[in-house]
């Protein structure tokens, strides 16, 4: 399915001003500024890679409350356009977004990808996320994504960010806020929608944008090409995207089970919200529970007050906190002690680390037997 073409870069010939595009164009793709480096060159300085400069952190604040943005995805360079409209919950942790930009898009999520925190491919100091798990991931410089939310990377109408999927063929993509659309509280919301898009993204592995838009444009020279790859460019609908399939993929990522990570870090920060409501120690009823008042501001916390019926106020009728606090004393957390529910010295000293509290439960909680635990009902 991949083109095997002499032009504009293969290994045939080529011209001066052929050669000198084909390094702008790498350059490009790769993010590098080119005045800078080709500076550095003549100067026969030794250029600094982007990635070994620290990044700015220009990330917001995460919303107290979540809201849904409408955004719109632009594969870059694409010409004719292709594009895709979404609304997305704010809190989407970043490995679910890479999930549901690639089905919305119509990728395979067969290559390596990255979020970029800026609007330019150019901006050295941006931040770069992506997944850490792979055996070289980090090494140039890039973040774990599993601890990012979308609030983080965009929060008004006007934002922008960028996501790149595979560093071979490079399919940048620019992710623009449009809309910061309220919820109700009593509304469910799904959290992505396919609203609507425009033509076929193009195949895998069909050699980067500029290959593919020659082949739309009819400029691509076919000579040479076996006939599975005549074949296959012969039937290929460029035009051609369906509202429906799309939102029906993006419906199934939504409902998948989370990262094992992006459980651990979720399940930290229910756990950091008991601890700073105990803080130095509560006292327990005469029966032994929490204090209602604290039940009912432990379930609005976590937000569990909007998937669970009743009162909310006794923890004996309510399961979510009774089994939040019995995994916080199972993790050595919390303890009873003279009718007080107090931190341990575990506890006194994780509660500000989600990280470290996430390792912690990584470390107490076998990795198969995640799911189904306490710590996965929400």
């Amino acid at each position: 399915m991949t083109p095997s073409t002499d032009r504009p870069y293969g290994s045939g010939d080529l011209s001066a001003d052929e050669l000198k595009q084909a390094v702008l164009d790498a350059l490009a793709s790769a993010g590098v500024p080119q005045t800078e480096l080709m500076a550095s060159l003549a100067a026969g300085a030794d250029y600094q890679s982007p990635w070994e400069r620290p990044a700015v952190n220009r990330r917001h604040p995460r919303r107290e409350t979540p809201v849904t943005y409408r955004v719109k995805v632009e594969l870059l360079d694409s010409s004719p356009p292709i594009w895709r409209r979404l609304d997305l919950r704010s809190d989407l942790m970043l490995p679910r977004l890479h999930l549901i930009l690639q089905e919305a898009m119509g990728w395979t999520n067969s290559h390596l990808h990255e979020f970029i925190h800026s609007a330019s491919r150019q901006d050295r100091d941006a931040e770069h996320f992506g997944s850490m798990d792979y055996p070289d991931a980090g090494e140039m410089g890039e973040l774990d994504e599993a601890d990012v939310r979308l609030d983080e990377l965009a929060h008004s109408v006007g934002d922008k960010f960028l996501y790149w999927y595979d560093f071979g063929d490079s399919w940048w993509h620019r992710v623009t806020v449009e809309k910061v659309l309220e919820h109700d509280d009593d509304d469910e919301v799904p959290d992505a929608t396919v609203v609507a898009g425009r033509r076929a993204c193009p195949p895998e592995d069909c050699g980067g944008i500029w290959s593919y838009n020659e082949w739309i444009a009819g400029d691509a020279d076919p000579d040479g090409w076996d006939p599975h790859t005549l074949e296959f460019w012969a039937g290929w609908d460029a035009e051609a995207f369906d509202l429906d399939d799309a939102q029906q993929r993006v419906a199934r990522v939504a409902e998948m089970p989370a990262t094992l990570r992006e459980i651990q870090l979720e399940e930290a920060e229910k756990l950091q919200i008991l601890l700073e409501r105990i803080g130095d120690g509560v006292t327990l009823t005469a029966a032994g529970y929490l204090p209602p008042a604290m039940v009912e501001q432990l379930m609005v916390d976590t937000g569990w007050h909007r998937q669970w019926i009743g009162k909310n106020n006794r923890e004996d009728l309510t399961f979510p906190i009774w089994q939040l606090r019995d995994w916080a004393r199972a993790l050595g957390l919390v303890r009873k002690y003279k009718g007080e529910l107090r931190p341990t010295r575990r506890g006194a000293a994780l509660k500000n680390d989600r990280e470290a509290l996430a390792d912690l439960i990584a470390r107490s909680i076998p990795h198969d037997r995640l799911y189904g635990t306490p710590l996965d009902w929400f």
